[in-house]
């Protein structure tokens, strides 16, 4: 994006750090820079869509940055607008809170101007998604309003042909976080959310398109594709914000994802569980007690095979683990009525590798 299009909002309850970063603003001559010390100043012309960058500081007024940006992006229903949180705040606590309510940068005061102007066009650049995919959506968006629909149709499907990497990058993310890579973390995370972003418009632009050719039934399915991608960016939200809580509470966690995979599993998240469970087989394959919570997963989605064959390593690991043992009994016999009931595996002690087991 051209500089001298940009519309800045700096929001910080400090009157030093608001003419720092104004001053750097228009040295990098963007269209306008405009301080706000409350979240409501700000909601207003963040909902219109006329800011193009949040610069947020460490706190404004009565509230801090990060829950400042988390309302801010919940204003505004979409995470694409980059925030760079420009603070002098660098401990653990402060930068995986920044990171869970969605920045999309993080300048530690004092910064130089170089480091200012990298994270600037760092924050575009990550956002924006890939440059010949978003030329390709504005042409479909034209041939729409051109009235040429098989057009528009047919450059809408070849960038939804291809498999939706946001997850990959989403786990990149997650990844980094675990080995402290913050940087690396927003990247990754920021291409996650622009991946998932046009891919959900190019369904919702091919739907438009079906809707001009008087295909109902096309336009309907294509609008409950792009619903399901955006249901995906808030569900990959709350796994993000779990993950940092667990980060939070225990930086030195083994393996973060086990216990994000137990959490979502005790509250009926089983495919997140299962997908948690699988990034952390990536840190400790040989881990019986991460077996064992798979297998747990797996019964409460009703895939018993794959359960035995989790309780089977889980058993094969540890010699001793009867825990294991009984529940791959009660699967092998086909008893499934009563597993996925509270405690019906029964209490599961605390095995000896260091991972907490899913009771």
């Amino acid at each position: 994006m051209d500089r001298q299009e940009i519309t800045v909002a700096i929001l910080t309850n400090n009157l030093h750090h608001a003419a720092r970063d104004k001053q750097c603003c228009i040295k990098l001559r963007v269209k306008s820079a405009q301080v706000y010390d409350t979240l409501e100043d700000a909601l207003e012309p963040v909902r219109r869509q006329e800011v193009h960058l949040l610069l947020i500081d460490a706190a404004v007024k009565d509230m801090e940055g990060s829950a400042c940006l988390k309302a801010l992006r919940k204003a505004r229903r979409t995470p694409l607008v980059p925030a760079i949180m420009v603070t002098p705040e660098s401990n653990l606590q402060t930068v995986l809170g920044a990171i869970a309510a969605g920045c999309n940068g993080y300048v530690i005061r004092p910064y130089s101007m170089e480091t200012f102007e990298r994270h600037l066009d760092m924050a575009f650049e990550t956002t924006a998604g890939d440059e010949i995919e978003t030329a390709q959506l504005e042409v479909a968006r034209e041939l729409i309003e051109q009235g040429r629909f098989d057009e528009a149709i047919e450059e809408f499907s070849e960038l939804v042909e291809e498999q939706n990497e946001a997850v990959e990058y989403f786990n990149k993310g997650m990844d980094a976080l675990h080995r402290r890579k913050f940087g690396k973390a927003i990247v990754a995370f920021n291409k996650a959310v622009a991946l998932n972003a046009l891919y959900a418009e190019a369904y919702k632009g091919m739907a438009h398109a079906y809707q001009g050719k008087g295909d109902d039934e096309a336009f309907r399915a294509c609008l409950d594709k792009s619903a399901a991608i955006l249901a995906l960016q808030d569900r990959l939200d709350e796994l993000k914000e779990l993950f940092v809580e667990i980060l939070q509470a225990n930086p030195e966690a083994i393996n973060p994802y086990n216990a994000l995979g137990i959490d979502l599993r005790k509250k009926g998240d089983y495919p997140g569980a299962l997908h948690a469970y699988t990034q952390a087989l990536h840190l400790t394959p040989n881990d019986e007690n991460l077996h064992y919570n798979i297998a747990k997963a797996c019964i409460f989605a009703n895939d018993y095979e794959a359960a035995m064959a989790h309780l089977e390593t889980a058993a094969s690991l540890r010699e001793d683990f009867q825990e294991a043992r009984r529940l791959l009994a009660k699967l092998r016999a086909k008893q499934y009525d009563g597993l996925s009931g509270p405690g019906a595996a029964g209490p599961a002690a605390p095995g000896p590798a260091g991972l907490a087991l899913d009771a």
